[in-house]
């Protein structure tokens, strides 16, 4: 399937904004560094992140909710088509300050009827997760790749201890850190989120890698 990425960034600096290096839906600007800014991942049921991903675009909120092409049969007839569908169904990452995202995510839940907390937060601590700036950029990097054999993988099927942690110097996938192990019989880089999710490049070029430990 060909993955696409509901991606936006905005509003952080001064002057025009350039081209994503990746695959993406929109233009964006790098936040400046802030201590206060954070990668949360958001969570609502029935299909309503596609609204809230909308509606962070609207306001100019930093979001990333990737996208993919699915085939799907056409019903009553051999054919198939190709429909535009979330890759990960029911969760949105958005870059923001909490004081600053706060007041949006109740207008979100007002104006979508969302009863519950919309913060995705760990199942023990119930602490709100977030997801470390160098992760989200690998993350990106490889989740908007198009035309790319990208596998996504629970972290339960994973165990990075077995992997060495390297860069990929070459290809479309330059520049990613992660995880270099052997998924569905290839040697891919894997890319973690902590207690959400895995996802691996498709097959990477043993001259493209080097060793990072």
């Amino acid at each position: 399937m060909d993955c696409q990425s509901g991606i936006y960034r905005a509003f952080q600096n001064e002057g025009e904004p350039k081209e994503c290096p990746f695959e993406s839906v929109g233009k964006w600007k790098m936040l400046s560094d802030n201590k206060t800014v954070f990668w949360y991942v958001l969570f609502a049921a029935n299909g309503k992140t596609t609204k809230i991903s909308e509606y962070l675009q609207k306001v100019n909120i930093e979001y990333f909710f990737p996208m993919c092409n699915k085939e799907q049969r056409i019903r009553n007839s051999e054919r198939t088509k190709c429909t535009l569908q979330p890759l990960i169904r029911n969760l949105v990452f958005v870059k923001s300050s909490k004081e600053c995202l706060s007041p949006h995510l109740e207008i979100i839940k007002q104006q979508f009827n969302i009863a519950s907390d919309l913060y995705y937060r760990d199942l023990g601590s119930r602490e709100i997760i977030t997801v470390p700036e160098r992760q989200m950029i690998n993350f990106i990097a490889i989740a908007s790749c198009k035309n790319e054999k990208i596998v996504y993988l629970s972290n339960k099927d994973v165990n990075i201890r077995k992997g060495t942690r390297v860069r990929i110097t070459g290809g479309v996938f330059e520049g990613v850190e992660g995880i270099f192990m052997r998924i569905q019989g290839h040697k891919r880089v894997v890319v973690s989120i902590p207690d959400l999710l895995s996802v691996a490049t498709a097959f990477v070029q043993p001259e493209f890698i080097i060793p990072l430990e």
